[in-house]
């Protein structure tokens, strides 16, 4: 699911006091603060890997949502924002009266209040979240229950999305280096997950938000326990992104990540998804490969072949992580990230620009 998120000065930190909201911005109207001056060691508002990058917000898609500005979810939460809606869960920005902070609400749709698979998907991304901990994936602070419906809290994140940020460059693609190191920092929570025995099963640009110019992975929905044996039930995931055997309902291992983080790299190299010819009629398919073109036997087009100044070296790696088959992609995300790494000239170029870094001093 897609966060897309209110405009900045829009009922943005919105306190409580004895039940009661307070509107910040009718009190900002009264007495403006004087002018806020940047102090030695803060860090810009557009650091890291946004720091070169212009983006733009997109308007919310027109949605119903059943709390409105002001309403109250559980004991202490405050509505004091509209974030997004999908088919089973609506996102809100909420202020939490008990933690002093504002936080991003995932609640369950009244539409789906009676379906069990929506509320298992909540508990089971709540359940895999707790588990988590590292500067790539988003933070969760618990769930409840309101008025029948369950939701999760997590950090609210202002982002933008990287869908946002690839949406408005020339030719929807960044530069080969900021690339390669989006994907890596992506790759770093995604390794952290299968470490600890789970996949994601949905990357995509829309699942990656900024924090401080560092991509971080969030929206568990499709996040399973990592059962090589076992069948999905059904083709989790994004269309484009997915991996033939998700496609196909086959047992699902690590390398179905590895195609998915593989296909956000195409993207973000070529401006373009692997098989977008066949999904605008271009190339056209026949069966199953109408829907899904990965599952055919004949290969993306090559990156290089769309963007001549990419490197042979990391066309090769792009082609390796989408390979058909799954025994010819890179075993682990780690080691599909070592062959990104060996692409950056620098290794202090991982890292966001104005990072503190040391470099050991060889006499």
């Amino acid at each position: 699911m897609r966060f897309l998120l209110q405009k900045r000065g829009e009922l943005c930190l919105y306190p409580c006091f004895r039940g009661r909201p307070v509107n910040v911005k009718r009190q900002a109207e009264k007495s403006k603060p004087p002018k806020r001056t940047k102090t030695r060691g803060e860090r810009p508002r557009k650091s890291g890997l946004l720091e070169e990058y212009h983006w733009r917000r997109e308007p919310p898609t027109p949605h119903h949502y059943a709390c409105a500005v002001g309403d109250r979810i559980g004991k202490d939460l405050t509505v004091i924002g509209h974030l997004g809606a999908g088919r089973r869960s609506e996102l809100y920005q909420v202020w939490s009266a008990e933690g002093w902070c504002s936080l991003t609400c995932k609640l369950q749709t009244i539409d789906s209040i009676e379906d069990r698979f929506a509320r298992a998907a909540l508990r089971r991304e709540l359940r895999i979240l707790r588990k988590l901990h590292h500067p790539n994936v988003v933070r969760v602070f618990g769930g409840g229950e309101h008025n029948g419906r369950h939701f999760l809290l997590l950090e609210y994140l202002e982002g933008p999305s990287l869908l946002e940020v690839l949406s408005a460059q020339p030719g929807r693609r960044m530069s080969v280096t900021d690339a390669i190191r989006t994907v890596i920092h992506a790759g770093a929570g995604l390794a952290h997950m299968h470490a600890l025995g789970f996949l994601h099963l949905d990357l995509k640009p829309a699942n990656l938000l900024f924090r401080e110019g560092v991509p971080v992975l969030l929206d568990m929905d499709t996040a399973r326990e990592l059962r090589p044996k076992r069948a999905p039930r059904s083709s989790p995931g994004t269309a484009p992104y997915m991996s033939p055997e998700q496609a196909l309902r086959l047992p699902l291992d690590l390398t179905a990540d590895v195609y998915g983080i593989g296909a956000i790299l195409y993207e973000l190299i070529t401006g373009r998804w692997p098989f977008e010819d066949a999904y605008d009629g271009i190339d056209r398919r026949r069966g199953l490969e109408r829907q899904f073109p990965q599952v055919g036997q004949r290969p993306p087009p090559a990156p290089i072949s769309i963007r001549s100044e990419i490197p042979h070296s990391l066309n090769r790696t792009v082609m390796k992580a989408l390979a058909r088959n799954a025994d010819d992609r890179f075993p682990t995300v780690p080691d599909f990230l070592l062959a990104l790494s060996s692409e950056l000239n620098d290794p202090v170029s991982l890292w966001p620009k104005r990072a503190h870094a040391e470099q050991e001093i060889r006499l």
